[in-house]
């Protein structure tokens, strides 16, 4: 109620008049307070602002780090010009497939640059070439597994055959079957 008073309510005004050393005090009080109030926001303002620098100094590590990783890893990023190239390639290869600017500025693990440029890569090479598809859609069926020679009339004489005679031509004969 006395902060009231002081706040510039109709009854800071009796107080003022009834009591003014006890309006001075309330006063001065509410004063210190605001100032205690700004001193504290101040210091808390200060810490934000070094937690800020101390996290962007330490991203802008992680992205140099990533970095070098990426030369290391891609030869082409090695060389300047290559470099530029390849990143606006890779930039425009992510926004055709639904990336937006700010989503790409984030990306600053090798990792993803370099899963990014493979698919790139593929895509390139999928619209360079896109008659292997339909060959390999008119591919001939392939043997299934084991050999289905052996289910055969001629395997089956030759193996007869074999039994009785136990020769090396018949023996020939019947592992031809197999390759």
């Amino acid at each position: 109620m006395i902060l009231e008073e002081v706040n510039g309510s109709g009854a800071s005004y009796t107080l003022k008049e009834n009591d003014p050393i006890q309006y001075a005090i309330k006063v001065a009080e509410k004063t210190e307070n605001n100032k205690k109030l700004q001193l504290l926001a101040q210091e808390q303002n200060k810490l934000a602002q070094a937690q800020r620098q101390q996290v962007s100094q330490h991203q802008a590590k992680v992205v140099a780090h990533e970095a070098q990783m990426l030369t290391e890893k891609v030869k082409e990023f090695s060389d300047p010009k290559k470099s530029e190239q390849l990143k606006g390639e890779i930039r425009n290869f992510g926004k055709s497939i639904g990336f937006t600017d700010n989503e790409l500025a984030q990306v600053y693990d090798h990792r993803h640059v370099m899963v990014m440029q493979k698919a790139m890569e593929y895509d390139k090479l999928q619209r360079a070439n896109p008659g292997v598809t339909k060959k390999l859609a008119k591919a001939p069926k392939m043997a299934k597994k084991g050999n289905k020679i052996a289910n055969t009339d001629v395997y089956q004489k030759q193996k007869k055959r074999l039994k009785a005679s136990g020769s090396i031509e018949d023996a020939t004969s019947v592992f031809k079957n197999f390759i």
